[in-house]
């Protein structure tokens, strides 16, 4: 039986292998097969660290909603708040699109897994945070984020798809499409104040 510094060395090794094989093949061309190759342990490894191959994306994802969160935090608090976070989120759904895309692709996941679920909520509580001040018209349903917050989520991520499908570099010809992106987030800010 393997110690687990062993354990946990493939497991990582593993991970970070699936990190390439999405990286550089996207999600249609990630195997457990390949996976292992790359990692340089058996076949079988992969499914005895996660089961199955929604379990490994599963993780994948997990860790790209920490990585988000991470990075929301670093900019949230200040008195620009929204627009930070909708920059940050934007830059981050662009600086990796493969990631992003898992993220958010429930049918390719395990999307019941408490981890990933506890990750998502982190991001969109950050998200929310920024939007306690703001008033919405109406009754908000329970257990939901505050609507705000949800609208919030909606615009970054429409732009996230936006720029990176091409379509906002054709709006504005001296503006490429990520600095359009920032520019409507700042406008989108400046609304909801």
């Amino acid at each position: 039986m393997a110690s687990d510094s062993t354990s946990t060395d493939a497991r990582d090794r593993l991970l970070d292998a699936a990190r390439a094989e999405l990286l550089e093949h996207g999600l249609a061309g990630v195997s457990l097969r390949g996976i292992a190759r790359r990692a340089e342990v058996s076949h079988a490894a992969p499914k005895y660290f996660f089961g199955d191959r929604a379990g490994l994306l599963t993780a994948i994802a997990t860790a790209g909603f920490q990585e988000l969160t991470e990075q929301l935090r670093s900019v949230a608090g200040g008195d620009r708040d929204l627009g930070d976070l909708g920059r940050a989120y934007v830059h981050f759904g662009l600086d990796h699109p493969a990631l992003f895309e898992l993220m958010f692709r429930p049918e390719q996941l395990h999307p019941e897994d408490p981890e990933l679920q506890r990750a998502q909520a982190e991001s969109i509580a950050v998200l929310a945070s920024a939007t306690t001040t703001i008033d919405v018209e109406g009754d908000q349903p329970e257990g939901i984020p505050p609507l705000m917050a949800l609208v919030s989520w909606a615009f970054a991520h429409g732009l996230v798809a936006l720029v990176r499908d091409g379509a906002l570099g054709n709006v504005s010809a001296d503006t490429g499409g990520r600095a359009l992106a920032d520019e409507l987030i700042a406008v989108f800010d400046r609304t909801v104040r």
